[in-house]
């Protein structure tokens, strides 16, 4: 997999009034974590990191700068943590060359109502990712014809 970068986008407010604000540029497949005006993004795509680097009010996020911020209050996740679900979004695969778990179907539904994952969100979402709901015919190994 590629290296992970972390960029500081600026956020917008949300449009609702509640709820969270969203990063003022279109991050694609990331991690976002939220924070005071701005949001940190962990992306695998470094075509997409450039491109965001190009305006002028994103900042690459180096590791001392993360020491001093606590990606998630309140909730025991690291930025290592964080950076290991960058991996789980599929980069570099065709969504529809792999199986999708439910866990993965109800992030999907909750990170469109704007509702966060916590910690323990995503260990459900693992869990949950057992039952296979889309695509569980690539899961089975291969059988000999004859």
């Amino acid at each position: 997999m590629n290296s992970v970068q972390w960029l500081q986008v600026p956020t917008l407010p949300p449009e609702t009034g509640s709820g969270s604000p969203s990063p003022k540029y279109d991050v694609g497949s990331a991690v976002v974590v939220h924070g005071e005006g701005s949001a940190y993004v962990a992306l695998a795509d470094e075509a997409l990191a450039a491109a965001l680097l190009a305006h002028g009010d994103v900042q690459l996020l180096t590791a001392e700068h993360r020491q001093q911020i606590e990606p998630a209050p309140g909730l025991p996740l690291t930025w290592e943590q964080l950076e290991e679900q960058v991996s789980a979004l599929g980069a570099g695969r065709h969504p529809h060359h792999r199986s999708v778990g439910l866990g993965d179907v109800i992030a999907a539904i909750t990170r469109r109502v704007r509702i966060p994952e916590c910690g323990s969100c995503a260990r459900r979402r693992q869990g949950l990712n057992r039952i296979t709901v889309w695509g569980w015919w690539r899961d089975r190994p291969a059988q000999a014809t004859g």
